[in-house]
């Protein structure tokens, strides 16, 4: 599962026309993995299992991530993640992706903001790209 949510991230977020490489993003995704007992989660008073579905939720935190990379990533990531956990198709709306766009001045890798890793022209293309 993380190996195939590691290629999804991988294809959605890398740009041969700049940007980290493959390599790169594949470095930076982290997958984590937070199980919930059959008591912890409840929709409308009822378990997953009472409901007859599982439910999943994705945080994806990303910088600059504009609203129309949200919307691709949204597309494509909920019937992965459907058949991925066993999530009927009809039931799609038991997938839920949370997104936390931050600007690269909030985020810090290796001791060095963002913001003054990436050149600001990056920085520019990737709110203009997506």
């Amino acid at each position: 599962m993380a190996r195939r949510l590691t290629d999804e991230v991988e294809a959605l977020f890398y740009h041969p026309r700049g940007g980290p490489s493959r390599e790169e993003l594949r470095e930076h995704t982290t997958v984590q993995f937070v199980p919930y007992g059959e008591a912890d989660l409840f929709i409308g008073g009822r378990t997953p299992d009472e409901r007859g579905t599982p439910d999943v939720t994705v945080e994806l935190s990303d910088w600059s991530m504009s609203v129309r990379q949200r919307r691709r990533v949204a597309a494509r990531l909920t019937p992965v993640l459907a058949s991925l956990f066993g999530v009927p198709q009809n039931r799609l709306d038991s997938v839920n992706l949370r997104f936390h766009p931050y600007p690269p001045r909030d985020f810090a890798v290796g001791g060095r903001l963002l913001s003054d890793r990436v050149p600001r022209i990056g920085q520019v293309l990737k709110k203009l790209l997506g």
